[in-house]
């Protein structure tokens, strides 16, 4: 059992080594990447600390103090990206969230080369305005001291109709009709507004654009005046975050994107089978008085994840999000009244005959 504890925390310590990797050809100043590296070593051994006592942890959970590491050893994965999607939205403080604020407007913020989270987040840093570089950099040794523990005041998920304005907005523009924003940078709107684009056709790189999105949405909400700085810069990081997606296999994710359900049974989303997701969603369809549906969100979640115990899942608990939207535009057994809303839950688990709708 030692020697499989040795191997578990070997494969925790080289995967968390290729999210903390700064490569060559990322363009930064020496000074930064010193502090960088110095940073990613500081975590690395946090981590060597850590795995045992996951490890334990995982053994006290199943009851079980012989259970060998090879059991758990997914559990700990997940974890370990539930925190990543932590550190991707959590404040580290008035003075870093001042300063993240300028590195997310920043022009080149966007365009890390690399596919690690950490890299990307240097990356901004380089970007950002040299005066608020120890700010960002004191921000990131906050965030990461913070790894294992349980976080008392997460920023709470904007709602699907916060997160999905941007993308309302840019299908407003593609139809004509006025939209009040900020300029798009110019790579952004090539891709977003390329005539010979094919629909559904991939606007380019997920993770530049994605990023690029996010920061000119962000640059919109500041300019209309109509919100706060800070209630902005959580959705910035929600839309920008590191979540289980980014860890499942291509083939996973696109099979997700083809999936459909029925009138009456929601299909179950590959990516979340894949990460044992189960729970519950709760849905709000609004229709017509004839009962035809027009829209629809989520507005609660009580989801499980497999070694998730201390903190919301944040980096799986959207898995089930779009499969539930998908059911509620699919489903037909709406009530005719006057502009109706519709509440119900969908019970999701891994046995697909177990689903239920109340």
């Amino acid at each position: 059992m030692a020697a499989q504890d040795q191997e578990i925390v070997g494969s925790m310590l080289e995967w968390n080594k290729y999210i903390f990797n700064l490569p060559s050809n990322l363009a930064l100043d020496p000074p930064l990447r010193q502090a960088a590296n110095q940073i990613a070593q500081e975590h690395l051994a946090r981590v060597r600390t850590l795995a045992p006592v996951w490890i334990a942890q995982e053994r006290a959970v199943a009851g079980n103090p012989g259970l060998l590491s090879r059991a758990p050893s997914q559990s700990l994965n997940f974890r370990s990206i539930n925190e990543l999607a932590i550190w991707s939205v959590e404040s580290g403080g008035p003075a870093q969230d001042e300063a993240w604020l300028k590195a997310a407007l920043a022009p080149a913020s966007c365009n890390a080369p690399s596919s690690a989270y950490f890299a990307q987040r240097i990356a901004m840093i380089q970007a950002a305005p040299l005066d608020s570089r120890p700010a960002l950099l004191a921000g990131e040794r906050e965030l990461l001291s913070r790894w294992g523990t349980k976080r008392q005041h997460l920023p709470p998920r904007p709602t699907t109709q916060e997160l999905d304005a941007a993308d309302h907005a840019i299908a407003r523009m593609r139809a004509g009709l006025p939209v009040v924003a900020e300029p798009m940078a110019p790579a952004l709107a090539r891709r977003l507004f390329d005539r010979d684009r094919k629909p559904g056709q991939s606007t380019g790189s997920n993770r530049w654009h994605k990023c690029a999105k996010s920061q000119w949405w962000l640059a919109s909400q500041l300019a209309s005046g109509k919100i706060d700085k800070m209630t902005a810069l959580t959705l910035y990081r929600y839309s920008t975050m590191a979540d289980a997606r980014d860890y499942a296999p291509a083939s996973v994710v696109q099979e997700g994107a083809t999936a459909r359900p029925n009138e009456e049974q929601p299909a179950y989303p590959p990516v979340a089978a894949l990460f044992n997701v189960e729970g519950s969603t709760t849905v709000e369809a609004h229709t017509d008085d004839q009962g035809k549906f027009l829209k629809a969100q989520v507005v609660s979640r009580k989801i499980t994840v497999p070694g998730v115990y201390d903190n919301a899942p944040i980096a799986f608990e959207s898995l089930l999000d779009a499969a539930s939207l998908d059911y509620a535009e699919k489903r037909k057994k709406y009530p005719p009244g006057n502009n109706s809303t519709v509440r119900f839950e969908l019970q999701w688990h891994l046995s697909e005959d177990e689903n239920e709708v109340h």
